[in-house]
């Protein structure tokens, strides 16, 4: 693998027609990319996880945190009164996670650059894995449901057009 450049492919834009769709689409690329992750907490060292640290850093600085942004910004406030503790709940988790995103993407930046990641790094990955895991879980079962349900083909349109110009 060295030489080679790890990539995770993005979803077709396409999906955005539907954001429901889109978002669910993505919650199933995330869960494979917890599992790298994970993967590469286990085995942090060699040349195949150059290329992986520093695809995981991306998706960790720019693609998740865009994600975030599309629920907290543009899912979740359309929701009715009755998902609001599960939304504040997984809106408190996503603050408290920040920290431990940013400890990663600097973990993953020392592998990327063929440097070992501090002992802090195992434990700190799988705990961020088991809890975004959780997180999408929760999404998933409650909040995607209930947004299904509530939301009309008006509110997902604006979602639509709100996802797109996240996305330039």
């Amino acid at each position: 693998m060295e030489g080679r450049e790890a990539r995770f492919g993005r979803l077709d834009p396409g999906l955005l027609a539907d954001p429901l769709d889109f978002l669910s689409a993505e919650h199933a690329r995330q869960r494979a990319l917890l599992g790298h992750l994970e993967r590469l907490a286990r085995k942090p060292s060699g040349a195949a996880q150059v290329a992986m640290a520093r695809a995981l850093a991306a998706w960790l600085a720019c693609e998740l945190p865009m994600h975030l942004r599309d629920e907290e910004e543009s899912l979740y406030p359309r929701l009715g009164s009755s998902a609001g503790p599960v939304i504040r709940t997984l809106t408190e988790e996503n603050r408290a996670a920040a920290a431990l995103r940013a400890e990663l993407r600097a973990e993953l930046s020392l592998i990327a650059t063929g440097q070992r990641p501090s002992d802090r790094f195992t434990p700190a990955a799988l705990d961020f894995v088991a809890g975004y895991r959780r997180h999408l879980a929760v999404e998933d079962v409650e909040v995607m449901p209930a947004a299904r349900r509530s939301l009309s083909s008006i509110a997902c349109k604006v979602i639509t057009r709100e996802m797109a110009a996240r996305r330039g």
